[in-house]
Parts: C-alpha cells; structure tokens; sequence
C-alpha cells in the first residue's frame, strides 16, 4: 500500500503517572476514520488520488512491574493512494503499517519522560491487536 503522510504526527495529549499500587495494562487502540485535507487556501480535499484518514492511537499502558501509567492519544493525517474505500476492508498488515510510526512515537515519549521521572529510561515494545 502507497501513502503520503500528510500531516506530521499531532500529540492529543500524553499523561504520565507514577502508580500507587503496581498495576500491569496494554490498552493500545487504533482507530481509522475518513478525513479530508484542509488547504492552506481555506478548501477541502477530499482526495482526487486516494482517501484520506485519520490514523489515531488511544493508549492506556502500564508496563511490568506496573510501577507508572502513560495515557493518551496520537494522530496523523494519511492519504492512501488509489484507494477510496471506507478503510473497513483493509488487510491487519495495512493497519499495522499506517499506525506503526504512532506507536513508536508512544514509545519514544515514554522513553524520554521516563528517563527523566525514574533516572531509568523505560522501553516500551508494544503492537497493537487488530483482531
């Protein structure tokens, strides 16, 4: 699958909490959901060469041992070349390509606030499920 990514990678928000009692979770959800593009001229385009989506990660994790939490959500705005679907038919692998540099951005934040909150950086190694 072909694809531009047409805007950078946009932080919703990210929150990070060091947890009372241990608790161990890995809620990573992607969603995908039909976008258009806004123009600098103020029009939209809703995509002549392919669909455009929003690709979304809302996560809520809590590696082993379980001592923080990370939540938050992650976007980006892709356009999919020659497809003009809905996004229900594509294949896991397609999914797993689209949200993959969302995931590693998780990755890469909780790394870096980690190694300041905890004097040891944490590294995250998680996929997200889409069966």
């Amino acid at each position: 699958m072909e694809f531009d990514k047409e805007t950078p990678i946009l932080v919703h928000s990210f929150h990070y909490d060091l947890n009372e009692e241990p608790k161990v979770k890995n809620d990573v959800n992607v969603t995908f959901r039909k976008a258009a593009k806004q123009n600098e001229d103020g029009t939209t385009d809703e995509g002549r060469n392919g669909s455009y989506f929003e690709v979304a990660v809302l996560f809520d994790v809590s590696p082993a041992p379980g001592d923080f939490t990370v939540s938050g959500r992650i976007s980006q705005i892709v356009n999919l070349h020659d497809y003009f679907g809905d996004g229900q038919d594509l294949d896991k692998d397609d999914y797993a390509l689209l949200s993959r540099p969302l995931v590693e951005y998780i990755e890469t934040l909780t790394y870096e606030v980690t190694q300041v909150t905890l004097d040891q950086p944490v590294n995250l190694n998680f996929k997200a499920n889409f069966d």
